[in-house]
């Protein structure tokens, strides 16, 4: 789950449907767990999946993956062979531990929310205020916004260009971290105020992209291609 919570009666719909087909229900909380909560996006949800596998927040920056499930789903590990080059290694381990402490007693997940929905409403008031059209979506600790435009890529790789001129190493999107407070916040959209006249003075224009030092973002993963 990374952009909206689903409609009501869809995870319930899914657990009917894997029960009626004799199918094991797996959900991907590699992005989502830790972000809402201590834990995975399904207990929040209130769906019980047979497995949840778990990565990137469990582990806060060091490599950590984890897969739980129920006993008689997990068992069937016991008949199968698993090996790893470096399953000696622990760090991984002792990070999510370490992790999963400090948010549980932090309450992280209601901090996250709080950071990324502040974010959310000062991206609204702005795109307001300097009457540019964009699309805000994701779940608060995971915020994002798309500039509605037929050069969106040129505006969002302008974006970046002229608030690094302001001193943040931003994009069009906004992953929430305990270590950010109001006063950062703040700061940030401050220089998001300072930054959409000179895209509204790339768009009137006519031509955007003469304004860009470097080149137009690129579309999902070609850059991998």
């Amino acid at each position: 789950m990374l952009n909206e919570h689903p409609i009501s009666g869809f995870m319930e719909g899914v657990r009917k449907l894997s029960d009626e087909a004799g199918a094991i229900l797996i959900v991907d909380e590699i992005s989502a767990a830790f972000r809402m909560n201590t834990g995975g996006a399904h207990l929040v949800l209130g769906m019980d999946p047979d497995m949840a596998v778990f990565s990137k927040a469990l582990g806060n920056g060091y490599p950590m993956a984890a897969i739980i499930g129920k006993g008689d789903v997990m068992e069937a590990a016991q008949r199968s062979f698993i090996s790893s080059t470096y399953w000696t290694e622990r760090i991984g381990s002792v990070a999510a531990l370490a992790t999963i402490k400090k948010h549980r007693k932090y309450d992280v997940g209601k901090h996250l929310t709080k950071i990324g929905q502040a974010v959310q409403n000062g991206w609204r008031e702005l795109f307001k205020k300097h009457e540019i059209k964009a699309h805000i979506g994701g779940i608060p600790a995971m915020s994002h916004f798309t500039f509605d435009h037929e050069k969106a890529l040129v505006l969002k790789a302008l974006f970046v260009q002229a608030m690094l001129e302001k001193g943040f190493l931003a994009t069009t999107g906004f992953y929430a971290m305990f270590a950010h407070q109001e006063e950062h916040v703040k700061s940030y959209l401050d220089a998001v105020d300072q930054v959409l006249p000179f895209l509204n003075e790339a768009l009137s224009s006519g031509n955007p992209e003469n304004f860009l030092i470097g080149q137009p973002a690129i579309s999902g993963f070609k850059r991998l291609n």
